[in-house]
């Protein structure tokens, strides 16, 4: 679609604004190409390259510079190994007609986002600082395209929620949206530095190459750079390493954001975010990633009680016992009829939810309310009709429930897909979905996502994390209480993780770069909408 700007070798480098577009024009009538994956659950086809730094612009179609409309600014999720925003999931249309602006942003991913090897001069957090440049870029163009730079609400789901999480403690953040919002983080805490240079330094041996070789970093292809990231034992170990869905401690092995001194120089789990947030989880989160581990109902009836305590092993560790203890096999085989398979999965599914989205979720709550922030939660309990993914078979769907992405569909409002022809959602859902849209549209407009419908309540602090005021989103939207005092084990757990590790060490430096103004692309899209496909300015490549 579009041209390969090469200019510098830039892999693993800060992006670089665009001054001018080459021969000073756009096509922006095609989709952009996503960045190279490292992961195989949520990929988004099409093609892939390491130019991929743009973003899709949706926008209603009788839009104009002047109708300062709310923006929606969309990180997606995918472990930050995987994802982009040509998955037809991610289409703003419905978005755009009931009148807001939506722009989603690729990333850089895997090690070529998350890199960090000191001694080579590579520095990390590259596809932080990608979606910061787009923030930027918003800030500069959106205007243009009808947008209101002051209203702004910067939203992540999975990977791109702790993303988003991050982003909104940086001090900047202020000046690039008015508020937050965050679905099914998976995690608050960031990996320990000295983490980060260890999984640099295997991958770089790995690749056979030196660690202070950014050069021979840089020359490696595309299926070289995938194939050691698959196959590097050490990438490959420890707490963690079985799951799709991004769940990690600060002493995982592998690549995601962390303290790097410059771009990040604050834990996010201790600064808290700067600006006010909505920050939620879905009811069964860790059905998505349990079911991949048993495809189809044969494989959960076989489930063992072994096999639970080889999850619980290899995922906490040192804390195996602690969270055994607290969810044995026992808790759940009443509910599925003493079935010792369901009852495995039925815990791990538990398990994955509470540690991994829930609790992480709720620290970065406390956080935002310690520091005076008005910060709203939810859970999301809705059981839907139809699948919603092309990995999903319909006749399970009762199996899912509200599991991690189960939101997606309503937020976007793409509720029925061509891959699952056999299903058709109800009024109520295309109803519920409409009422969220309403509710993530009010925090760009007003800081605060209550609207005349709904009057949603602010987070409040209670005793063990009982009783927590929040948004019930099940067949309707309604304020409710949410119980977060499971959390308080999941701090032991963490405790007791962390306890035997090294803390963070080392904080380089590294350059930044500042974004220039660039010009409009070509308007296609149909009647409701309008969208302006690989926008963004950035030039991250290599040749």
């Amino acid at each position: 679609m579009l041209g390969l700007f090469k200019a510098d070798n830039l892999r693993f480098e800060p992006p670089k604004a665009y001054g001018k577009y080459p021969n000073g024009t756009l096509n922006a009538t095609t989709p952009a190409t996503s960045c190279i994956q490292f992961g195989k659950a949520f990929l988004p086809g099409g093609a892939y390259s390491e130019d991929c730094l743009y973003v899709d612009v949706w926008t209603p179609s009788e839009a104009t510079k002047d109708s300062k409309l709310p923006v929606k600014v969309w990180v997606y999720g995918g472990s930050n190994t995987e994802g982009g925003i040509s998955d037809p999931i991610y289409n703003g249309c419905t978005i755009a007609d009931e009148g807001a602006i939506l722009v989603s942003i690729n990333y850089r991913l895997g090690p070529i986002g998350f890199l960090g090897l000191d001694s080579a001069g590579i520095y990390g957090n590259q596809g932080i600082q990608d979606i910061l440049l787009a923030l930027e870029w918003v800030q500069t163009n959106v205007a243009a395209f009808g947008g209101d730079t002051k209203k702004v609400v910067l939203i992540g789901q999975s990977a791109g929620a702790e993303d988003a999480f991050i982003i909104a403690t940086l001090p900047q953040a202020p000046s690039l949206f008015r508020a937050a919002i965050s679905e099914s983080i998976p995690n608050t805490q960031l990996m320990f530095n000295s983490t980060i240079q260890s999984s640099g330094a295997s991958y770089a041996q790995a690749l056979n190459c030196s660690v202070s070789d950014k050069t021979c970093l840089q020359d490696k292809t595309v299926a070289e750079l995938k194939d050691a990231y698959s196959n590097d034992a050490y990438l490959n170990e420890g707490i963690g390493k079985d799951d799709e869905i991004g769940m990690r401690f600060p002493t995982s092995h592998g690549f995601d954001a962390y303290v790097d001194g410059t771009v990040i120089t604050e834990d996010p789990s201790v600064c808290g975010p700067q600006v006010p947030m909505i920050i939620g989880f879905n009811q069964k989160e860790g059905v998505l990633d349990t079911a991949s581990q048993y495809p189809g109902i044969q494989a959960i009836e076989s489930a063992t009680a072994a096999q639970y305590q080889t999850f619980l092993s290899d995922d906490f560790g040192a804390a195996a016992q602690l969270v055994g203890d607290y969810y044995p096999l026992s808790l759940f085989q009443a509910s599925v009829g003493n079935s010792t398979g369901w009852a495995v999965f039925e815990a791990i599914s538990t398990v994955l939810t509470d540690a991994h989205f829930k609790c992480p979720g709720y620290q970065g709550l406390l956080e935002a309310a310690r520091k005076n922030i008005s910060v709203w939660t939810y859970e999301f309990t809705h059981n839907s009709s139809c699948v919603w993914m092309d990995t999903m078979e319909q006749s399970a769907i009762s199996v899912y429930g509200a599991t991690h992405t189960a939101e997606l569909p309503y937020l976007f409002g793409n509720l029925d897909f061509d891959f699952n022809t056999s299903c058709n959602s109800t009024p109520t859902e295309y109803s519920l979905g409409k009422q969220m849209r309403k509710l993530w549209t009010a925090m760009a407009e007003n800081g605060n996502p209550s609207t005349d419908d709904v009057q949603w309540p602010r987070f409040e602090v209670t005793a063990n994390g009982s009783s927590t005021p929040g948004l019930i989103i099940g067949n309707s939207t309604v304020p409710g209480l949410i119980d977060y005092s499971v959390c308080q084990l999941w701090a032991k757990v963490n405790a007791t993780i962390l306890s035997s590790n090294a803390t963070a060490t080392g904080r380089p430096t590294a350059s930044s770069t500042s974004l220039s103004t660039n010009g409009a692309g070509t308007i296609t899209g149909t009647k409701a909408c309008a969208v302006f496909s690989g926008m963004l300015m950035v030039l991250a490549v290599f040749v």
